[in-house]
């Protein structure tokens, strides 16, 4: 099972504890069901606790110029440096493939729309997403948009989940040195700008 499998894994054994979902969202293709503990503990041994979390208190850093999704201290504000992302701005690689499990998990993207590259798919649900929060309504994320969704970031033990309207993100870890990554169950991804091995 890859990275990506393994999120779209995790996403689609957390739908039995979805919320209701506004009727922008995609026609009740993530609509959860009663609790499954078959599911869950499936979610959960697919999803490997390998992180040591960095606990230095101080503000994230711009992650751009660093390559890759950096953070540190509280987890609700790593993200609010981050993109830009667009159809035209760092296109193809794997924060996009994060930016996408967001859509997911609020229910604006179907799970076959994780690929890691900023589409027109993506463009537009991204548009959705930004406007039922108020958001400029542009089609591109940026500080706004990550910073609007790193609010729902929470810790699961050593995991960090984001809370979705519609279902739970998961496998995702911060290490030592503030670096985020997604946990498969044999292999782990890097959330980077420079390369797509989250959908890899």
């Amino acid at each position: 099972m890859n990275i990506a499998e393994c999120l779209v894994h995790v996403l689609n054994a957390m739908q039995p504890f979805a919320r209701s979902s506004p009727s922008k969202r995609l026609g009740g293709s993530l609509k959860r069901s009663s609790f499954n503990n078959w599911a869950w503990r499936s979610a959960i041994t697919a999803a490997t606790v390998v992180v040591a979390v960095g606990v230095v208190q101080s503000p994230a850093h711009a992650s751009v110029a660093q390559g890759s999704v950096y953070g540190s201290g509280t987890i609700t504000d790593d993200w609010g440096d981050e993109g830009p992302l667009s159809t035209t701005k760092n296109r193809h690689n794997s924060v996009v493939g994060l930016w996408q499990g967001v859509l997911i998990a609020d229910g604006y993207l179907p799970v076959s729309g994780l690929d890691c590259d900023f589409g027109p798919n993506t463009r537009a649900a991204t548009i959705a997403w930004q406007s039922d929060r108020g958001l400029k309504a542009d089609g591109e994320v940026g500080p706004q948009s990550f910073g609007r969704a790193d609010n729902n970031l929470f810790w699961n033990g050593s995991e960090i989940r984001y809370n979705g309207s519609n279902s739970d993100l998961g496998s995702m870890y911060r290490n030592s040195a503030g670096r985020w990554y997604v946990a498969g169950s044999s292999s782990i991804a890097y959330l980077s700008y420079t390369d797509d091995s989250l959908c890899g």
